[in-house]
């Protein structure tokens, strides 16, 4: 019996942008190829992107890239926060959850080889750092690291930042320059049943003046965590919650709380 040699289709995710996409203000087509995949402890993947559209491409730390995963009039999405951007070798970092779970996302995380193209918009988002504020807090989980890191890195010198993080266990932390993170580890606690992060909002020392917390992973741990910041003082436009995931569904990453009381995001 002859041995069935499987071939890497370098194309099979490269779906077309459709025009609903591109018209998104403030966005530019990007026509991406992978350039690195490599593993980021158990449960993370840091994927390095490169192509048309990076020329001379312009971000806040905070924003996204939303990346097309299937063809047709209304095209699958997924929105992948920029982890970094290397302007010497014009080449995007995401950081994705790619194991343990399930999806669309989930499964081109997992499976796409250096070389595979992948077609998207970007940047997008609302969300990033309030340049008027004293100090920043940041919470969230593992889908929430890469974007959370990425803003404390960007702080200025002298403006005080700090993160708590929560994870399964210290094998899944992400290397980052920035200090003042706390990673927090839930062990086999599952990730909707988990009192960490709200827990670090009630106790959280928060500096004099006034700061900015965002908050970001499942919906409804969002709202948890929210309200524990509105219970601390904070006022509404002070807080910035964005629900990354919903439990019980593939992928929630346009997901909102249900009871976010602005409309940043």
């Amino acid at each position: 019996m002859s041995d069935v040699v499987q071939t890497h289709t370098q194309d099979r995710w490269a779906f077309p942008l459709t025009q609903r996409l591109v018209s998104i203000p403030g966005v530019r087509p990007l026509e991406l190829r992978v350039i690195e995949v490599a593993e980021l402890g158990e449960h993370m993947r840091r994927i390095r992107l490169g192509g048309n559209g990076l020329e001379d491409f312009t971000y806040q730390p905070g924003q996204d890239v939303m990346l097309v995963l299937s063809g047709g009039e209304r095209p699958l999405s997924r929105r992948y926060t920029i982890r970094g951007f290397d302007v010497a070798s014009k080449t995007l970092e995401l950081n994705i959850v790619a194991h343990g779970v399930h999806g669309p996302g989930a499964n081109w995380a997992a499976q796409t080889l250096p070389g595979d193209r992948i077609n998207g918009v970007g940047p997008r988002g609302k969300i990033f750092v309030d340049a008027e504020a004293d100090w920043h807090l940041f919470l969230g989980d593992e889908s929430a690291a890469p974007a959370s890191l990425h803003m404390l890195e960007s702080l200025p010198a002298g403006v005080p930042g700090q993160a708590y993080l929560e994870v399964p266990s210290a094998a899944d932390e992400l290397p980052t320059t920035a200090e003042g993170v706390t990673w927090l580890y839930r062990g086999d606690v599952p990730a909707i049943r988990s009192t960490m992060l709200v827990d670090a909002m009630t106790a959280a020392e928060l500096p004099e003046g006034r700061g900015h917390v965002y908050i970001a992973g499942e919906v409804q741990i969002v709202s948890a965590v929210l309200r524990a910041a509105l219970a601390r003082g904070l006022a509404a436009e002070q807080v910035s919650p964005k629900a990354y995931w919903g439990r019980g569904k593939a992928n929630e990453n346009n997901g909102e709380p249900g009871d976010r009381p602005s409309a940043q995001g």
